[in-house]
């Protein structure tokens, strides 16, 4: 008898772990940004210094070291238009709150 009751308590522990695991994975999924939000909040973060012509991000975040530091980015692009020619930007931005880590104009 007191076997059976071990037995059924290790498989209520079990189903409640898999269900609380899965509940908080989805609960953090909700908090990431996706990659159209963090490419929105990039270019209404440079809006007020550049005339964004075109956008892109990559839509997988990847892992990137800075410095000591190692974290989750999208990288993408702007472009806008200056005297008639287009002016390229690389950015690379926290997959996690959106924030702007690195913005780059190319030659």
């Amino acid at each position: 008898m007191i076997a059976v009751n071990r037995k059924q308590t290790l498989i209520t522990a079990f189903g409640i772990g898999v269900i609380g695991g899965y509940l908080l994975k989805k609960g953090l999924d909700l908090r990431t940004p996706s990659p159209e939000r963090v490419l929105a909040a990039v270019k209404a973060h440079v809006k007020r210094d550049l005339r964004i012509d075109g956008a892109w991000i990559h839509l997988q975040p990847e892992n990137w070291m800075n410095g000591p530091l190692r974290q989750w980015v999208y990288r993408g692009g702007l472009t806008e238009s200056v005297d008639g020619e287009a002016v390229h930007y690389d950015f690379i931005a926290d997959a996690r709150t959106g924030a702007v880590l690195r913005l780059e104009r190319q030659s």
